[in-house]
This record gives structure tokens, sequence and C-alpha cells, in this order.
């Protein structure tokens, strides 16, 4: 997520990013709100001061038995004003976080811009797609005619999207997480974790999950908690507000999780509006 400073030294920056990547967040609203927060905050600070000089004052009059009941009242009203005014912040520093949340990563200079596929740049191939003298069977019928795939099952246990592996689909799943994990962790120098499902929500707001896909994930009545939707969320935020040295770098992850989302509009042929997809 970029900060407030960045934003403000670099709004051309961010605009330009903002355009490439079809956003229609406009940077005028932030500005505003930046310009009113440092403005709010000066003048908290200054009658913060005062309270703080006129205090003293009032202290000297009581030692002394001088009369003090006006000078009370004041800071009174002044302790008010401070405090309609540090509400006021809060309320200017929440959106301010709010449009910060929202803006999209700045694209590398070598991203082509688009707003569709169409707009991609093919940069290489590998292999070449086999070419079927029959119509090729989507994966769904095959599993269920080969009985390693229950979606009617997994529907009436969950719902739709869901299915159970059976037998040599079982194996064949359990046979990928292993290659994959082994493949990394023992010639590509990663180290395997295995982590949590459910993270909270500042480990959701850390890889961009929210607020924008709120809708797209599930939350755990009554906690702060999600499921999480790909392994990716734990593992990048294993070191979430931790300042790492030079010497620790690079680190490399590799993991292996279950995954819940639910996606509305998502491809399939039992896409229903927000049923969980399993991944």
């Amino acid at each position: 997520m970029l900060d407030i400073k960045f934003v403000r030294s670099h709004p051309e920056l961010v605009m330009e990013g903002l355009q490439k990547r079809g956003s229609d967040i406009s940077l005028e609203e932030f500005l505003k709100l930046d310009a009113k927060r440092r403005e709010k905050l000066v003048i908290v600070e200054q009658l913060k001061n005062t309270r703080n000089v006129v205090s003293e004052e009032i202290g000297k009059l009581k030692k002394t038995g001088q009369p003090a009941e006006d000078k009370i009242l004041e800071m009174r009203q002044v302790s008010q004003q401070i405090k309609d005014i540090d509400d006021e912040v809060k309320a200017v520093e929440d959106r301010l976080q709010e449009i910060l949340l929202a803006i999209p990563n700045i694209p590398h200079e070598s991203v082509p811009e688009g707003k569709e596929e169409n707009d991609n740049v093919e940069i290489r191939r590998w292999g070449k797609p086999r070419d079927f003298k029959f119509d090729a069977k989507p994966h769904w019928d095959l599993g269920e005619n080969l009985n390693i795939l229950d979606f009617e099952r997994g529907g009436k246990v969950t719902g739709a999207r869901f299915s159970f592996y059976k037998g040599m689909g079982a194996r064949l799943e359990r046979a990928l997480f292993n290659f994959m994990l082994d493949m990394h962790s023992r010639e590509h120098g990663y180290t395997e974790v295995f982590p949590p499902f459910i993270v909270n929500a500042d480990s959701m707001v850390g890889t961009g999950q929210l607020p924008k896909f709120a809708e797209d994930m599930f939350k755990l009545e009554g906690y702060n908690y999600y499921l999480i939707p790909t392994a990716e969320v734990p593992v990048t935020n294993l070191y979430r507000d931790e300042i790492l040295s030079d010497d620790q770098l690079p680190i490399y992850h590799c993991a292996y999780s279950a995954c819940f989302r639910a996606e509305a509009g998502a491809a399939g042929r039992d896409t229903v509006l927000n049923q969980a997809t399993p991944i």
C-alpha cells in the first residue's frame, strides 16, 4: 500500500499509474483531505500548547489562593475544542486510509497498457497445445466417468462447485501437492511452511484482499478472522511489521493450503452468485 507522504509528493506518478490500471479513483479528494488534516493538526497542537501553558498558570493561582475559575472554564472549552478536532482528524485519516487501500499498485514501465485480455503482449511460449481428433471432454465429465470426482455428493455435503476427490483422484491431488513442495524445497532452495488456514483482518489488508475484495472472502462469524483465499496471504504476512536486514534476504518459502473464496461471476458450469469456489 502507498503511504500518504508518497502520494502527496508524487501525485503525477500516482495519477499515471491509475490511468494505466484504468482506475477511476480521483486524487483530488485525497489531496484536499490531506491538506485539511495537516491544517487541523496545526490548530490542535496550538490548542494543546495553550492548554498546557494555562494549566500551569492555574496551578500557580491555586497555590497562592487566587481565583482561577475563569481560566478553568476557558480550558474546559479548549479541551472540548481539542476533542472535536481530534475526532474530525480521525474521520479524515480513516477516509484517507480507505483511498490509499483502494489505489492499485503502480505497474512497471514495461507493462503494456490495456483494459482487456486482447491488450496483453505474449512474451514467450513453451510447448504446443495438443490437437485432439475428437471433441475433448471437460474435466468434470472425465472425473465423474472415471469415478475420481463426485460433484453430486460434494454439493450435497457442502454446496455448488464443491466435490469429493476419490480413489486415484485423491491420490493424484496428494501427489501434486508433494511434487510441488518437494521440487521447490529440495531443488530450488525454498523453505516449506504449513500456514494457518485462518488469518486476521490485518493480514488480509496486508496482501490487498481487504477492503476491495471483502465480498469475496469468508469471514468467521463473531470473530475478526477470515478463511484464507490462498497460501500467499499467511506466507506473505509472515514478516509483516518486521524490519529485515540485507543478510536475511532473499527469503524463499513455498506452501500448500486449502483456499476459500467466493467468486461472484466466476466462469464455470455451476457458477452461482456468491457461492464458494474450491481451489
